[in-house]
């Protein structure tokens, strides 16, 4: 990495934290809501603010999640071939979730919006892919601990 690029994005993380502590110290020291203090529902001033900008942070972390690793596929091609791999074994994992989890409506005691195919298939597929990432964790750690016991 350039020395340039280097600084550039130091000075921006740091600004990235000064912005977050001071918009912190306004949160904890600065003013409420009118009507609010001292009561069990006592609401800063400035909450709308930080939850603002900590959709940004998550923005600006997403971006950097997608962006650099593309720009190390192109830079390097042959790890290229890795991650591809990576990312249809990922898809493989969610088709699979896909095709067990169920749509059926769900027979509830009150009206829920939520509670439609989609949203349940949707969620099932979440589910499930969880499971079997969590399953497959399990299994590694697993094969790691065995496979040191016969070196």
């Amino acid at each position: 990495m350039s020395n340039l690029l280097s600084k550039i994005i130091t000075y921006t993380l740091y600004v990235l934290m000064g912005v977050s502590v001071v918009l912190m110290l306004i949160f904890y020291f600065g003013a409420d809501v009118p009507g609010t203090t001292g009561t069990p529902m006592q609401e800063p001033v400035i909450t709308e603010t930080i939850l603002i900008w900590a959709g940004i942070l998550v923005g600006l972390a997403a971006l950097a999640a997608i962006f650099f690793p593309l720009v190390r596929m192109v830079m390097n091609p042959k790890n290229a071939k890795k991650t591809l791999f990576g990312l249809v074994g990922v898809a493989v994992i969610i088709f699979v979730a896909w095709q067990f989890s169920s749509d059926e409506i769900l027979p509830l005691a009150t009206e829920n919006p939520d509670n439609v195919p989609h949203v349940l298939k949707l969620a099932g597929t979440q589910l499930g892919t969880m499971y079997i990432l969590l399953g497959m964790a399990v299994l590694s750690i697993f094969y790691t601990e065995i496979r040191s016991l016969f070196k």
